[in-house]
């Protein structure tokens, strides 16, 4: 690994203060406690983390600064009192996401199978008024063939784009101008397919398919592989312990480099090196790697300003929105009929629920998971909490029967009121932005760098994809230093 040259890097950085722009006078940091580091991270998800991770093998003297209490950004487990562990956040790890595989093993973290035994509950596309129950196995059912013949003419254009650069496709202005609610009223005929299709799908990013444009969406599968492996092996497997675990293992070999509470207001940077501002404490450091979600990026003070690209792409990246909810049962009961508590539905609050039970050798309990989903998910946050419960356990109880309505525990994580998230799974670019400005989703702008999984090129918006951002950043810094 290269090493770093304390004289080098932070021997050039400003500490305090910095001159910005022609007859500006010097910024004073308001801070109470001033450290030096070569490079400093912004944000202890699993992007900031693995950056972080990676420089201080590598020789770095690195500062974290997290303005949360705890590390793991948007994944969040916690264990009930009897040892269940939930996963509030986000949970699964599958297929070639290579990246969050290999640094679980390395924290000494262990997965399981997803639980997927029995039938799974689909609502017809032809007859919305009935579930159907389907295997695993089952190709051919009411309305598989449009749907099959909609996710064909996606496949077919995803494969067409670039992962790297999806602003040099030949058609990037067209695709970019038309949004996935358009593309599907000419491509699918039949409206209980395009629903289906757009709620799936629009999940990813959690937008609604009103919001996104073909190419940004058509890049989004391509650098998940395809829409096969998103809504397939992506979700086959989950961590013991629930995914923050491997966060924790990695934040305890960073130590006391993590600084908690410590929300980044500004970041005062010239060609030398960079001083970042929190509340209570700035660092003087080399470099910068921002590994917060775009908006929240957007919103933090630059001085000078960004580039008019990277400001307008920040503007242009709103996160998306989702509430998951936990409920947690006595035991996995849909099971005693058969089901494997996977259902989908295009039509409902609930857009999709998943059996997130803990191996039987940990806890006996049984937990549901559901999701609702983009404009869903904007209609029940009008309600109150109580009237919200009641209408999200209502439509579990009409899937998996009256044992639904009464969970032991119920927890809803709504991620677009948490005020370091601001939305989920991911943020998104809206129509326009990845032609004009797609360049400046990756692009440094003098020491800062950026990271966070909606920049990855490989699995964006997943844990994986988060990885392989901040692992990015660290190499590049690295490189210039090796």
């Amino acid at each position: 690994m290269s090493k770093f040259s304390r004289r080098e890097i932070v021997g050039s950085a400003i500490v305090g203060s910095i001159a910005v722009g022609t007859g500006a006078g010097p910024v004073q940091a308001a801070s109470s406690q001033r450290l030096r580091a070569d490079v400093c991270v912004i944000g202890a998800g699993f992007a900031g983390l693995s950056a972080a991770y990676r420089l201080k093998r590598a020789g770095a003297n690195v500062v974290v600064l997290e303005a949360r209490k705890r590390v793991g950004g948007r994944s969040w487990s916690v264990r009930m009192n009897d040892g269940t562990f939930v996963d509030f956040g986000g949970q699964w790890v599958g297929g070639t996401q290579d990246r969050f595989y290999a640094l679980i093993k390395e924290m000494g973290g262990e997965t399981y199978e997803s639980p997927n035994a029995g039938k799974r509950l689909q609502r017809n596309v032809l007859d919305g008024t009935e579930f159907l129950r389907l295997a695993d196995d089952d190709e051919i059912f009411p309305g598989s063939d449009l749907l099959k013949a909609g996710y064909g003419k996606i496949s077919d254009l995803v494969k067409t784009i670039d992962p790297n650069a999806p602003w040099t496709h030949a058609k990037a202005e067209q695709l970019d101008s038309t949004t996935f609610a358009e593309w599907l009223r000419a491509e699918v005929p039949h409206e209980g397919a395009r629903k289906y299709i757009g709620i799936e799908t629009g999940s990813v990013p959690c937008a609604s398919p009103e919001e996104i444009s073909m190419l940004h969406l058509g890049w989004l599968i391509r650098a998940c592989d395809s829409t096969e492996a998103l809504f397939g092996f992506a979700q086959e497997d989950r961590i013991v312990g629930g995914s923050q675990t491997v966060a924790r293992k990695v934040a305890e070999k960073l130590g006391s480099a993590i600084k908690f509470g410590a929300p980044v207001r500004k970041i005062d940077w010239s060609d030398k090196g960079a001083t970042v501002h929190s509340d209570r404490i700035s660092v003087a450091a080399r470099h910068v790697v921002v590994a917060i979600p775009p908006n929240l990026a957007g919103a933090i003070e630059y001085q000078p300003s960004l580039p008019a690209s990277r400001v307008q792409i920040t503007a242009r990246w709103p996160q998306g929105i989702v509430i998951k909810v936990a409920a947690i049962y006595h035991r996995p009961f849909w099971r005693d009929d058969g089901l494997a508590g996977a259902s989908y539905d295009h039509i409902s609050i609930i857009g999709e629920t998943a059996d997130s039970s803990n191996p039987e050798s940990i806890s006996k309990a049984g937990i549901l998971t559901s999701f609702v989903y983009m404009d869903h998910a904007r209609q029940v946050s009008l309600l109150s909490p109580e009237q919200r419960k009641n209408a999200i356990l209502a439509e579990l109880a009409k899937r998996f029967g009256d044992r639904a309505l009464t969970p032991e525990h119920y927890h809803e994580s709504s991620w677009t009121t948490d005020q370091w998230t601001r939305g989920c799974f991911a943020g998104f670019l809206t129509p326009g932005a990845t032609w004009l400005l797609g360049p400046a989703m990756r692009a440094p702008v003098g020491p800062i760098h950026w990271a966070g999984t909606e920049t990855a090129t490989r699995w964006p918006s997943f844990i994986d994809g988060a990885i392989r951002s901040g692992e990015r950043e660290a190499e590049a810094i690295e490189r210039m230093h090796g």
